[in-house]
């Protein structure tokens, strides 16, 4: 017996000495210098820009990702997935278009750190920034060069920005960030599309309810609110002077207390509760809807109709 358990002590002693040493966490700082130092090797990268928490040390945790721009010369390089490797190594990554037309590479690396890469075309960019000096000329400019001035000044602004890679002529063009520009705003057109959107689909909410198929309404409760519903809510916000950020980010910043209160909604697989979800979301619509109209002027369609017929329907389904 003592012959076998020392045995059995010699091949844990063995094993312990001949296994790999243990994974050394990187830490935030490491991964920051990873990225720093690949950018600094690539082919035509002009500047990699940080924005974001990250960039400015506000409201950092350990859950705060990275927000990175890559103005190249050829930002083809980075449409992919697979370059990810050359920054540090990859669990997992996607490469799609934002709503504003963008491409995002989102990857999480090694230790779970997790970034957002952009990659923009440079010599738009200089534009932009060139452009950017000159509001008093933006109705001599493209529409879609206006929209990227605004869109450009709300993302570097509204976060913050730190340049990590490039020549001190970035920093320069990046002076006219200080240059006023009015934000971007919704349009009447965008407005009505909105409007005539929420309605139909909220029936198609409510029929999901009533059937039951509850994990479809949801599904759909969720773009509802994500697509109609948070338009409005941003653009509220910024004609009351707050500076809303897309996707509903840091929300709890920018939605003033009625708002938040509204916001707050339950869901789940029970047909009582979703019904009252989606009631709330029809009031919440209504009024904020309502709200950005009164400000900017904007005719509001008559939808009473649907909205009576709907609230009809789902108090059916309250008990």
């Amino acid at each position: 017996m003592q012959v076998t358990a020392s045995l059995s002590i010699a091949k844990e002693i063995c094993a312990l000495q001949n296994a790999e040493p243990e994974h050394s966490p990187m830490t935030a700082t490491e991964f920051e210098a990873r990225v720093v130092a690949w950018a600094r090797q690539e082919p035509g990268l002009e500047a990699l820009v940080l924005a974001g928490s990250r960039a400015t040390g506000h409201e950092t945790d350990g859950w705060s990702d990275w927000d990175f721009q890559l103005i190249s010369t050829n930002p083809e390089r980075y449409r992919g997935t697979a370059w990810l490797s050359r920054v540090a190594p990859c669990w997992c990554a996607n490469a799609e278009r934002t709503p504003r037309g963008v491409l995002k590479v989102s990857a999480v690396f090694v230790d779970g750190w997790e970034a957002d890469f952009v990659p923009l075309v440079a010599w738009q960019m200089k534009l932009v920034y060139l452009a950017m000096r000159h509001p008093a000329r933006a109705a001599w400019m493209p529409s879609r060069l206006v929209r990227g001035i605004q869109e450009t000044q709300g993302f570097m602004l509204g976060s913050g920005y730190r340049l990590l890679v490039g020549s001190p002529d970035w920093m320069e063009r990046f002076a006219a960030l200080s240059v006023h520009w009015p934000a971007s705003e919704l349009t009447a057109d965008e407005f009505a599309r909105h409007t005539a959107a929420f309605w139909p689909k909220a029936v198609w909410v409510f029929k999901k309810i009533a059937r039951p198929e509850p994990r479809s309404a949801m599904h759909w409760l969720h773009l509802l609110v994500v697509q109609h519903v948070y338009v409005f809510l941003a653009e509220e916000a910024r004609l009351a002077g707050r500076t809303p950020r897309p996707e509903a980010r840091k929300a709890e910043q920018w939605l003033d207390v009625r708002r938040l209160d509204q916001t707050d909604i339950e869901t789940g697989t029970h047909q009582c509760g979703m019904a009252r979800a989606l009631l709330t979301e029809i009031t919440l619509f209504e009024e904020v809807s309502t709200s950005v109209a009164t400000s900017r002027g904007f005719a509001v369609p008559d939808y009473s109709a649907v909205a009576s017929w709907l609230r009809v329907e789902l108090a059916k389904l309250v008990f």
